[in-house]
């Protein structure tokens, strides 16, 4: 009689599916843990790209109530958005640029001089807002950026 003795290859068998098993589990856990980073990321942005909006619009409304001809502007404005908590969460960095029907006050920020042809009579602004995430909020800024143009 002869007894055929297979005793390893079970052994063997059961660390392969084992190991098999872990990768699978460790895998799980990674695209759960990067699904979970983008989504915080993709809302993160849709608020940067709300705040750098509404950013644009704030500073059209303080440059419209600042009397140009009397020689002042607004030429940068600095916003910074807290959570509920009163941690700062965005830093939002606005800068204006004027196109004058006229010469442009010594004060205001004003474009390239051959530019001014393109707004005709009236007077216009340039309005870039950029809304950035602070370091705390994720591992790499998000930056939303945003760009007017619009008649005083």
């Amino acid at each position: 009689m002869s007894v055929t003795k297979r005793k390893g290859f079970a052994m063997i068998l059961a660390i392969f599916v084992v190991v098999m098993v872990a990768l699978g589990g460790a895998l799980l856990l990674s695209n759960a843990a990067k699904g979970s980073k983008s989504i915080s990321d993709n809302y993160l942005r849709a608020q940067a790209e709300l705040l750098a909006q509404s950013a644009t619009e704030y500073a059209l409304m303080r440059a419209q109530g600042v009397d140009t001809t009397a020689g002042a502007c607004l030429n940068q404005l600095n916003i910074t958005v807290n959570d509920a908590g009163g941690t700062a969460m965005f830093d939002i960095n606005i800068s204006l640029a004027y196109s004058f029907e006229n010469v442009a006050p010594a004060t205001c920020e004003a474009l390239d001089a051959n530019l001014t042809d393109m707004t005709g009579k009236d007077t216009m602004v340039l309005i870039d807002a950029t809304a950035v995430t602070r370091a705390t909020i994720t591992t790499e800024p998000i930056r939303a950026h945003r760009r007017s143009w619009q008649k005083l």
